[in-house]
């Protein structure tokens, strides 16, 4: 019996966890929980013989951070499913359906976000097991969680009479409830925590979307047509932006006659606010969890993050204080639920915070913007061991290039020479260049760049060894 394919999806923002989640950097791919990414657990999850190799569907802008991710858990490979811009996860869902039609439409797809956590494994492992049988007989499973306290953050499933010897069937969806009708729900014991999580054979999905959604699936189905496709990455054609932005929930689950439910409790969170990690969090004798470097007088009930300097927080109670390099975030832990209204307010600014951090992490290492001025800007630049910027030029721009530490090779035009510490080269505008650590350690220097024009977009990239160049 073929394995099950883990389809994670990997497009969530997470504005709620602003200023650590970021547009460019969601939630998915920090530390949250654990010495991992929320993003890396959710792989490592599935490195089991139960799972084929697993299918993340990743949005362009977050295709290097996957890649990197995926690279430092060095436990087996990974295919990528690209969509060229986000449409939610019923387009999403119908292109990775549509792949792996291609080659057995009988297989068995297990969807799930890969932001959660899910603490006892083998719980979830053994009610995937028990789900298969529904799902491969044509239904679409969903896994409910059993609730634990009246929650309002989260949607709920009704069930009803008995499927099988596992699950049950799908009465009805309630969406995210106030407090007295969450108390209700649990107290009735029929509603269950809708964890987000699906299996379904290809064929009993696509067969939903072309009853349910037939433009989602057209779309779908044109961009793969179309999609440029390597040895671990498919890049789905811009057709994709002509689909409906609509979620699988609506598109699907919500109107199919074809829905049973698994009920488990595997000790899973969904961790999508600041009050849910503090609910989870490892508190002190005065309910506080604190993280980083801190220093709390007189305070209950509260988390604390200090992530870029010591944050000294005194005589309050029941907050949230978020620390970063360009950011601070300070709010009561009863409005922490609400914090993706900052951050949706910073990106109708077009302020930075709301996409960028100030170190933005590549596929060969990482950057730090140190000052930025109207003609010129100043980088701290790190490139990991066997790290290799593309062969690039700039439009707009020279630069000028310090080791600080560490051995590079560095190509200007048609010289190709070894830098070390305390060394520099000057850059024209226009310049092809390349910049390689060959070394054993980090390599570390500062950038000053000075022109016209600073933005990200002005790289010409001529070669990159990994896969950043696409053709138009």
């Amino acid at each position: 019996m073929d394995n099950i394919i883990p389809v994670l999806m990997c497009g969530g923002s997470g504005t709620r966890l602003w200023p650590i989640s970021r547009s460019s950097e969601p939630k998915q791919f920090h530390a949250l929980s654990g010495s991992e990414s929320l993003f890396q657990q959710t792989v490592q999850r599935f490195r089991t013989e139960q799972y084929a190799e697993p299918l993340i569907v990743v949005n362009t802008n977050h295709r290097d951070l996957a890649l990197r991710e995926i690279g430092q858990l060095s436990t087996g490979s990974a295919r990528l499913l690209v969509e060229p811009c986000v449409r939610s996860t019923g387009p999403a869902i119908a292109a990775a359906a549509a792949l792996i039609a291609e080659e057995d439409p009988e297989r068995l797809m297990l969807v799930a976000p890969s932001d959660h956590v899910i603490e006892q494994t083998e719980v979830f492992t053994q009610a995937v097991s028990q789900a298969a049988m529904a799902a491969r007989r044509g239904q679409i499973v969903l896994f409910g969680i059993r609730p634990t306290h009246p929650e309002t953050g989260f949607g709920y499933i009704e069930v009803n009479e008995a499927f099988d010897e596992a699950s049950f069937k799908v009465a009805g969806f309630v969406e995210k409830p106030n407090r007295a009708v969450a108390e209700t729900l649990v107290a009735g014991g029929r509603h269950l925590w809708n964890s987000g999580i699906f299996m379904f054979t290809a064929r009993t999905i696509l067969e939903e979307l072309e009853r349910y959604a037939p433009e989602v699936l057209a779309c779908a189905r044109r961009a793969l047509s179309t999609a440029q496709r390597g040895n671990d990455t498919i890049r789905l054609a811009a057709d994709f932006d002509t689909a409906p932005v609509i979620s699988i929930d609506y598109a699907v689950m919500e109107r199919s006659d074809r829905l049973v439910c698994v009920p488990v409790a595997p000790e899973w969170r969904d961790l999508g606010s600041w009050s849910a990690l503090w609910d989870v969090g490892n508190k002190d004798g005065n309910g506080n969890v604190s993280r980083g470097d801190t220093l709390l007088q007189d305070v209950r009930d509260s988390y604390v993050l200090g992530n870029s300097r010591l944050v000294a927080v005194m005589g309050v109670e029941k907050v949230v204080v978020i620390d970063t390099a360009d950011a601070v975030l300070v709010s009561s832990l009863d409005q922490a639920q609400n914090v993706g209204r900052l951050a949706a307010e910073l990106a109708a600014a077009k302020r930075p915070e709301a996409n960028l951090h100030k170190r933005v992490r590549r596929p060969w290492g990482s950057y730090e913007s140190l000052r930025v001025g109207e003609t010129f800007q100043v980088k701290h630049i790190v490139v990991d061991v066997a790290g290799r910027l593309s062969l690039q030029y700039h439009h707009h721009r020279s630069e000028h290039w310090t080791v600080v530490s560490g051995t590079a090779r560095v190509t200007v035009g048609e010289r190709v020479f070894v830098m070390k510490a305390n060394e520099s080269v000057y850059i024209p505008k226009g310049d092809v260049h390349r910049l390689e650590n060959i070394g054993d350690d980090e390599l570390h220097l500062i950038e000053v760049q000075c022109g016209t024009y600073l933005g990200e977009d002005d790289i010409v990239r001529l070669e990159d060894q990994y896969d950043r160049i696409v053709t138009i």
